[in-house]
């Protein structure tokens, strides 16, 4: 795909694939080892909680001009993909998810938690959601036209 189609690629497309087919077996297996450090801290967490909430993404929306995020807050990132760790961590380690967008007010950004639950704790997750979404109002509201 990348030789035939590089063209209609993005920046960030092609260096994923790049750093991808740069990877042994090795670097592999290291990767596994470090998710399952991750997981097992998620995991023991979740002893102490029952639910992790956080931020949908590191940074508000930006204009479309904008292909990629590079820095946060003057921090200079250092892939095109590192805006993303806080949503990217939580699938590296399969546990489920519930985004909900927050209320906001006239002329704001739109913004969205995400909300963890442990494995298997699905109906927790979607529980709190629902009284998130009846109680709290965070729901999704179409922009004004």
């Amino acid at each position: 795909m990348l030789k035939a189609r590089r063209n209609e690629l993005t920046p960030t497309v092609i260096w994923n694939i790049e750093a991808g087919a740069d990877l042994s077996a090795q670097d592999y297996l290291d990767a596994e080892r470090r998710r399952t450090i991750v997981y097992r801290s998620f995991r023991d967490l979740f002893t102490r909680a029952d639910l992790l909430v956080a931020p949908a993404a590191s940074v508000v929306p930006w204009p479309n001009e904008i292909s990629d995020v590079t820095t946060i807050d003057g921090a200079v990132l250092e892939t095109p993909i590192d805006y993303l760790a806080v949503t990217f961590i939580v699938s590296l380690v399969g546990f489920p998810v519930l985004t909900v967008p927050v209320p906001c007010g006239q002329g704001e950004l739109p913004f969205g938690l995400q909300i963890i639950a442990p494995p298997g704790c699905e109906s927790r997750l979607f529980a709190f959601g629902r009284i998130l979404e009846n109680e709290l109002g965070f729901s999704h509201r179409p922009p004004p036209a």
